[in-house]
């Protein structure tokens, strides 16, 4: 983390494993919207990354959506985790 003397962004970095754009589209049908981060990268060295603008007075539904965001990340990286040590179900 680092503490940046301004701006209205904050930048997430997600485990080096998970990709933003897998969490876009579950983020999207919660109403939430971010930048995944190999927008800002030729090269995609911030695919792991995430920008979410915070242009607006903090508010409860912020907070929420925030948390949600959160949830949706970490069950992507739970998911992640299982597929990458075969932990998948067999149909």
């Amino acid at each position: 983390m680092s503490r940046p003397a301004g701006g209205f962004v904050l930048w997430v970095e997600l485990p080096a494993s998970l990709a933003s754009r897998a969490i876009f589209d579950d983020a999207l049908d919660h109403n939430i919207c971010f930048v995944p981060g190999d927008v800002f990268s030729a090269s995609g060295r911030y695919g792991h990354c995430l920008r979410v603008s915070c242009g607006h007075n903090w508010h409860p539904r912020i907070e929420n959506g925030l948390k949600t965001l959160g949830r949706i990340a970490s069950t992507a990286s739970a998911r992640h985790q299982m597929s990458a040590v075969g932990g998948g179900v067999e149909a």
